[in-house]
């Protein structure tokens, strides 16, 4: 049995059902929109548009893509080559991209995944809206659409339901965008005169830590206490990691043409889906070993032989596959693939 043939057989039944279902995204202003795909790679190509929603539906149905993209931006001419000046940008989505790597805890290769990183990769988006996003941008939970990637992160659109507000922010130059980006991970950050937000953020640490906050609580100018306390070495060393603690994709907010995944689309090396999650309180809850599985994927059973030297072990829907592993389901099949270890299926 030809692998890769039954793997885009696959990604065609799971195109068929989002799009009769009408789960997979639509993007805002179809026209304007540029699209990448690809198979093997993330991007193959792109430059390519459609004229409106039913062509997009019948070109992911005839080519169902591996990897699925659109732009961020809003383009007059979204098929043209030559980078961000020919292609005529009048606006764009603001989104960020939680992008984890493994932990400490994880005993797994870089590319690979487990729940410990999908746990950490969770609780930065957790941090980044309870922290960030509601507090000082002064959002609330209905203004962010929250979505997990179908690796190892989040993506989190600011969407604000107040339009004038959003015509605003979708009309920043690359510079709004950078400075909203450099303040989230404390590069503009003045000991001198520390703002409310990092104040709060800074103070929580420091009361973890056991270091005394009076002073601080009182006191604008930090560098001023610090430099005169004989732990400012440790004080010194928690900032930095507060400021660290997010592992963001800056060219997500930076770059004038950056591609993301389409919603609900799935995730050419994972399988899994591009997953909408409805608030916090879902996120808080989103297992993606389970919940950002294709159901019907679950159905579907391989024999298989693997003879791959690397030792790996995945857990979906909790079932464990490994490299002695004889059957494995669907979407197990797709992990694998899209993860380049050998093996073989079996007539």
């Amino acid at each position: 049995m030809n692998t890769f043939v039954e793997v885009q057989k696959l990604y065609r039944e799971y195109y068929n059902f989002a799009i009769k279902n009408n789960i997979l995204e639509i993007p805002e202003g179809i026209e304007y929109r540029e699209f990448g795909y690809g198979y093997l790679k993330k991007v193959d190509n792109r430059n390519l548009s459609f004229k409106n929603e039913g062509e997009y539906k019948d070109w992911v149905l005839k080519n169902a893509p591996m990897h699925f993209y659109k732009s961020l931006a809003y383009m007059l001419y979204p098929n043209k080559s030559g980078g961000a000046a020919k292609k005529g940008i009048f606006r764009r989505e603001l989104a960020f991209d939680i992008d984890v790597h493994k932990t400490k805890k994880c005993k797994h290769d870089e590319d690979w995944i487990c729940k410990n990183c999908l746990e950490e990769a969770k609780n930065q988006a957790i941090y980044l809206i309870e922290e960030f996003l509601i507090p000082d941008f002064g959002l609330n939970e209905e203004d962010l659409k929250i979505v997990f990637s179908g690796n190892r992160g989040y993506h989190i659109y600011i969407k604000p339901k107040d339009e004038n507000i959003r015509d605003i922010i979708e009309k920043f130059s690359k510079e709004d965008r950078r400075f909203l980006m450099d303040y989230i991970m404390g590069k503009n950050l003045y000991l001198e005169s520390v703002g409310s937000g990092w104040r709060r953020r800074l103070i929580k640490e420091f009361k973890k830590a056991g270091i005394g906050i009076k002073q601080f609580e009182k006191e604008k100018n930090w560098k001023k206490i610090i430099e005169k306390r004989k732990n400012k070495d440790k004080i010194y060393n928690i900032i930095e990691k507060t400021k660290n603690k997010l592992e963001l994709d800056e060219k997500v907010m930076d770059d004038d043409i950056r591609l993301l995944r389409v919603i609900n689309s799935l995730h050419g090396y994972t399988g899994f889906v591009v997953k909408p999650l409805n608030g916090l309180d879902e996120l808080k809850r989103f297992n993606p070993l389970k919940d950002a599985i294709f159901k019907e994927f679950e159905n579907k059973v391989y024999e298989v032989n693997i003879f791959d030297d690397r030792k790996f072990e995945i857990e979906i829907c909790g079932k464990k596959y490994n490299n002695k592993s004889k059957k494995i389901t669907g979407s197990a099949l797709l992990y694998l693939f899209g993860h380049n270890i050998k093996f073989e299926l079996l007539q």
